[in-house]
């Protein structure tokens, strides 16, 4: 879908705060609440997939994020994204290009569960190499990290 200027900034304006009402979405973006309206509903058909809460990180038990760098075995890739999947700690999967083929958002709540939590990951079948970069202080997020 190709997207307009305004609807662009409308999408941009909602992944900062996905709760500002239309009356203040149309005030910033210059346009009629009414307009914003019919933006938010065509681009809620066709592109907005979802809302979400974001969490203070004092308030997210998952206290511990690190990206996990995943070389694979080619032939167990889809095994590997469904394993991956079902893993609640797994909060991203992305495929990348490089010397890696996967990049993984890992959250886990203390260092011996990150422990685990990596075993895990480097023990499935298919998964040849891993490298883990742990976040030690986020310096800003636009919650487009795997998009």
């Amino acid at each position: 879908m190709q997207l307009q200027d305004n609807e662009k900034k409308l999408l941009e304006l909602l992944k900062v705060n996905s709760r500002l009402s239309a009356a203040e979405l149309g005030r910033k973006l210059g346009l009629a609440r009414s307009t914003i309206h019919m933006m938010l509903q065509k681009l809620e058909e066709k592109v907005i997939d979802s809302y979400t809460v974001t969490l203070k990180p004092e308030a997210d038990n998952g206290n511990i994020r690190c990206y996990v760098m995943i070389t694979r075995d080619p032939k167990k890739s889809q095994e590997i994204e469904q394993a991956l999947e079902n893993m609640p700690e797994v909060a991203c999967l992305s495929t990348v290009a490089g010397s890696f083929d996967f990049i993984a958002l890992v959250h886990a709540d203390t260092h011996p569960h990150l422990d685990e939590v990596l075993t895990k990951i480097a023990m499935m079948p298919g998964i040849l190499k891993t490298e883990t970069h742990i976040i030690l202080s986020p310096k800003f997020d636009r919650r487009t990290c795997f998009t």
